[in-house]
């Protein structure tokens, strides 16, 4: 293929250029039948809904998809005719308004399908409440936002039933793309003094959650083709792929030696330019690896990832033998040498399945893990709690839309529903996440109207500003999922726009919307500042809890794999999978924390929470890469610590004095016994420092337990 060929199959392949693509082509649809029969008001009507149909649409099979679909479409009409029945009575609008937005936000417990529509409902409301006072008739708005959704649902399932696995292959080449971006961060450690490795392991944890994340995403996508469907061939080798995937994770991320030690051992050695060079090596293979799944294209992992693990080999051992080496040290790097091997062999067999002759299937039928069913009364009495994340959010969202419909009907602002627009999208559930949004949404307004003065003023023709608004839809569709300001800035235009198409005046139109954006950011911050501010301080002891309880699941899986057992069971994958989401939430807390009003002491109290437990996650990996048989007394004295404390946090009861634990003792020169009682010595040291950490945060937790 050329270079351009491949370059617009890349494109097009490309899961946010896709989605806008389809958006685009429901709305240009929409848009030129209006123009042609001189309807421009009502298509911009109907684009409107288009776009709040795409903004709740969730990834599901075809036959899902279409059950979804309906279902949207009935609450979008029900939702828009209420708003017209009701908006002209405030008295009853108002707390209307705010029993239902709180409904909807706790809906978001059922799952990411409600989640989204919950928004769908609230979003295509607020553009009721906006257009009502140009409707020329009840049924007006209620049919034709309805009808644009229903038109986008409609040409975006028709996509789905051409390609129902696209969403599959985008996803899981995201994972290979950020296992790509992971392992060359990783081999910088290699080549880069110590004073420069505190900001890696910074880069690193900041990578491992992304990757993380993708790999949930892809297994969630991947589960829902599962589920209540026959599995053809094409979906066996795109599991595998995600379970190859899992497995080349657990050795990326495991650890069989402290850096900065193996830096001054073999200071100047060619070794570690050899490591280097395989890690970046084989980074660039996932990405290729990700691109070709990306473009349905046959993988091709070429030959000098093998050669350079021959010349490794044979420079570990001409090292060993003209510098004698101490078997403590040439142990853990024969054993990270093994690792590379085994994620070169899972590039191997990638190709082998991503081959265009389609000869190779899957050896196994492996299953993926399923979140436990909840009754209706579960759910519902664990929503109702103060406690809950989604609880609070409610309350807080609740009364932003309040103060905002109160602000409106005070001032008699006909078109000032743009605050409530702008409260939707800022107010998030974390402080951290709205004050980011708040800026961003700003910013983008700002912008926006800067730019949508003059647009305005030079393209004044209907058939123009049609053309700018379709572009102005199609990125921001592009970006809201990456820049957030970008998506801001041209979603400001597309509005501008489509009220200057509906008969609007341009003059009032810019500084009030700006005025409306610049109080619904306010009301915002405002909201989760005073009310239930949901500080990730007061999370931090379960957290760290959660993560010590799956340390010793992943552990005791690791143990338990025995010789009869299969590599990648499903038992096995789920202890390691919970403990790598454990991490990602005390990563996540830390990143949180340190936009939060918070002392010094917290976040460096957090910092050394997440770097210990980020690093003992590393050490389990490296035992879990090679799963060969652990002894007793290294299990049970490590778990029991662990479990000691995670219980002690859990009740909010003071952690039980005990000794430290004892390092071990082993004169064996095998290999295995090696690295065994070093890894051992290296996480006793690690849970040691947990387990002190844990008394200061369960001490330092109850001066914020009621905030």
């Amino acid at each position: 293929m050329s270079p351009a060929s491949q370059w617009l199959r890349r494109l097009f392949t490309d899961g946010h250029f896709f989605f806008a693509l389809k958006v685009l082509l429901a709305m240009a649809s929409l848009l030129l039948a209006g123009w042609w029969l001189e309807q421009v008001p009502a298509a911009v009507t109907l684009s409107l809904g288009a776009m709040a149909g795409a903004l709740s649409e969730t990834d599901q099979r075809p036959g899902r998809r279409l059950g979804l679909l309906l279902l949207g479409l009935l609450c979008f009409f029900v939702a828009i005719t209420g708003v017209t029945a009701l908006i002209d009575i405030p008295w009853l609008f108002g707390p209307v308004l705010v029993l239902v937005t709180f409904g909807l936000i706790l809906a978001g417990a059922w799952g990411q399908a409600a989640g989204k529509l919950g928004f769908g409902i609230l979003l295509v409301s607020i553009y009721a409440m906006q257009g009502h006072v140009d409707s020329p008739g009840f049924w007006y708005q209620p049919i034709l936002l309805t009808a644009g959704a229903a038109w986008y649902g409609l040409c975006s399932w028709l996509v789905l039933l051409a390609w129902p696995y696209k969403p599959v292959h985008e996803q899981l080449a995201q994972c290979y793309f950020a296992l790509s971006r992971y392992l060359l961060a990783k081999s910088r450690f290699f080549d880069s003094p110590d004073e420069l490795h505190q900001g890696l392991r910074h880069q690193l944890a900041q990578l491992n959650i992304q990757l993380v994340n993708n790999l949930e995403l892809s297994k969630q996508i991947l589960n829902r083709r599962l589920h209540g469907g026959e599995r053809d061939a094409e979906l066996a080798r795109l599991l595998e792929l995600h379970l190859l995937v899992q497995g080349m994770h657990e050795r990326a991320a495991s650890s069989h030696y402290s850096y900065q030690q193996l830096n001054q051992a073999l200071e100047r050695a060619e070794v570690l330019a050899g490591y280097q060079i395989l890690l970046a090596e084989l980074g660039e293979a996932c990405y290729r690896l990700g691109l070709a799944i990306l473009t349905h294209r046959p993988y091709q992992s070429g030959r000098r990832i093998a050669w350079e693990l021959s010349a490794l080999k044979d420079q570990l051992d001409y090292s060993h033998l003209r510098r004698h080496y101490s078997p403590e040290l040439m142990s853990p790097l024969r054993f990270l040498t093994r690792n590379m091997e085994h994620v070169h062999q899972a590039l191997l067999r990638a190709e082998a399945l991503t081959a265009r002759d389609g000869r190779e299937a899957p050896t196994a039928r492996a299953e993926l893990a399923r979140p436990a069913p909840q009754s209706f009364g579960e759910r519902l009495r664990a929503l109702l709690n103060p406690n809950a994340i989604l609880f609070r959010h409610g309350v807080r969202l609740s009364a932003c839309f309040a103060l905002g419909y109160g602000l409106v009907t005070a001032l008699e602002l006909e078109r000032g529903y743009w605050i409530l627009l702008t409260i939707l999208f800022v107010c998030q559930p974390s402080f951290s996440a709205t004050r980011q949004r708040l800026t961003e949404r700003t910013l983008g307004t700002l912008a926006g109207i800067a730019a949508g003065a003059p647009l305005l003023w030079l393209f004044p023709s209907v058939e123009s500003q049609l053309v700018i608004l379709l572009v102005c839809a199609f990125v921001f569709f592009t970006q809201v999922r990456v820049h957030y300001s970008w998506a801001v800035c041209f979603i400001t235009l597309f509005v501008l726009l489509a009220f200057n198409l509906q008969g609007i005046a341009r003059d009032p139109v810019l500084l009030p919307r700006l005025l409306d954006t610049l109080a619904g950011c306010a009301l915002a911050f405002v909201a989760v500042w005073f009310i239930w501010p949901d500080w990730q301080r007061r999370h931090l002891p379960r957290l760290l809890a959660d993560a010590m309880e799956a340390n010793a699941g992943y552990l005791c899986a690791i143990s338990h794999q025995g010789d009869d057992m299969p590599p990648e069971n499903l038992a096995y994958r789920i202890a390691r999978k919970q403990a790598h989401l454990a991490d990602n939430q005390l990563a996540q807390a830390w990143q949180n924390i340190r936009v939060e009003p918070v002392s010094k002491h917290w976040l460096n109290l957090c910092f050394e929470i997440a770097y210990r437990n980020h690093t003992l996650l590393s050490y389990l990996s490296a035992l879990g890469a090679h799963r060969q048989g652990l002894p007793d007394a290294f299990v049970n004295g490590l778990n029991q610590r662990l479990c000691t404390a995670a219980d002690a946090l859990r009740r909010g009861v003071p952690l039980p004095a005990q000794p430290p634990l004892p390092a071990m003792v082993n004169s064996s020169e095998d290999e295995w016994q090696i690295l065994t009682r070093q890894l051992h010595n290296n996480m006793a040291l690690l849970v040691n420092d947990l387990y002190q950490l844990a008394g200061g945060v369960r001490e330092d937790a109850q001066d914020t337990a009621l905030e």
